[in-house]
């Protein structure tokens, strides 16, 4: 999963943080009706009866999905993936295998676009847009508006058990310094860039160095800890189940499968390290050849209602692009004052990085060096 430069896109970030002091107003769009469904379908246009939505695992309450098909007689069936390469290579291999919607990071966005693999979106048929936070919107990775939707936005960060490590942690400094007598109990992201932006930001680096030497001393400084911690690699949803299952004592882990670790058990602790963290944002599109692209639009429409939105936010714990839903109090007061859910970006300033990617020579030294890391 990725995203950014923080210098670079400070302005949207800004732009989520008016999103999150927005929470104690309680306007509406004067346009747009918060619970309104989707726009009605035109004449030649029908609803299908399945709607292939290929997501990140743990994505989306079931009660949504339930909803949607009382609301429209859709069924929406969801197949997984853990990666937005995995995802990609899916639509680069032959051609759109049958799916109406995916879910790509921010830079994925950008990438998918630039290979036309993705399709541009009617926006007659989503008038809920109306209702997601504009700083959401025009971004570095769909600057012309075309391609996607915010659906939702969080971070990379650290979660631990805290009767189970010497120290509170704060820092992926510490992360590097993992103790000796905790060998085997430490895990990481198995994702090219999120693991090597962790090397990088310790050596005072940007996350998305093109510096073939920077890139090298990040690959070794994470090759000496492998050797040293014994580190597991895994997907963020396995990392948050066996920091559960105490396989693991803290984990590299997304914003989701923290919050849900820390549901099932309240010994464990998300932070996002001030030395530098990933901020991402995923989103909605509709990848090239879809079969049923109306359909898709619709239900998108319907995930960007603010009851929808909220409801689908509280229960995989993740922070909503809808203004509207914090506007009208609907997220979970724990949750909106959760600050490793909802953090205060501004805040955190340059401690927030999107990471980019698309630059092939770029992507290949950080895939080698990601590979070397793995063999190790």
């Amino acid at each position: 999963m990725n995203r950014r430069r923080f210098l670079q896109f400070s302005a949207g970030l800004g732009g989520m943080s008016a999103l999150i002091a927005a929470c104690g107003s309680t306007s509406q769009s004067p346009n747009v009706s918060s619970t309104q469904p989707a726009a009605s379908a035109p004449s030649d246009q029908k609803l299908a009866k399945t709607l292939n939505w290929y997501n990140w695992g743990n994505y989306v309450a079931d009660s949504i999905l339930q909803k949607f098909k009382e609301e429209f007689g859709v069924t929406v069936n969801v197949d997984t993936y853990s990666s937005n390469e995995e995802m990609e290579a899916k639509f680069k291999a032959g051609g759109n295998p049958g799916y109406d919607l995916i879910t790509p990071s921010d830079y994925m966005v950008s990438k998918m676009a630039a290979a036309g693999l993705l399709e541009k979106l009617d926006f007659n048929n989503i008038p809920n847009y109306a209702l997601i936070d504009p700083s959401l919107k025009n971004t570095y990775f769909d600057p012309t508006n075309e391609y996607s939707v915010a659906y939702n936005w969080g971070t990379t960060g650290f979660a631990y058990n805290k009767n189970k490590v010497p120290e509170p942690i704060t820092s992926w400094k510490q992360v590097i310094e993992w103790p000796a007598e905790l060998r085997g109990k430490l895990g990481m992201l198995d994702d090219v860039r999120e693991l090597l932006a962790v090397g990088l930001r310790v050596l005072g680096y940007s996350g998305n160095s093109s510096s073939p030497a920077e890139i090298n001393a990040a690959r070794d400084l994470l090759i000496e800890l492998k050797r040293r911690a014994n580190y597991t690699l895994t997907d963020s949803p396995t990392a948050g189940a066996n920091l559960v299952a105490g396989d693991v004592v803290g984990t590299m882990i997304y914003t989701p499968e923290a919050v849900t670790a820390r549901e099932q058990n309240p010994d464990i602790v998300y932070v996002i390290p001030g030395d530098v963290s990933t901020i991402w944002q995923d989103n909605l599109c509709i990848p090239k050849g879809a079969p049923s692209k109306y359909t898709a639009e619709v239900f998108i429409n319907f995930l960007c209602r603010p009851d929808i939105a909220a409801e689908n936010a509280n229960e995989i714990g993740l922070a909503t692009p809808c203004a509207e839903a914090i506007k009208q109090g609907l997220i979970d007061e724990a949750l909106i004052k959760d600050k490793t859910v909802y953090p205060d970006v501004a805040a955190m300033g340059n401690a927030l990085e999107f990471l980019r990617k698309g630059d092939p020579a770029v992507d290949e030294l950080f895939q080698r060096a990601f590979d070397e890391i793995r063999s190790a």
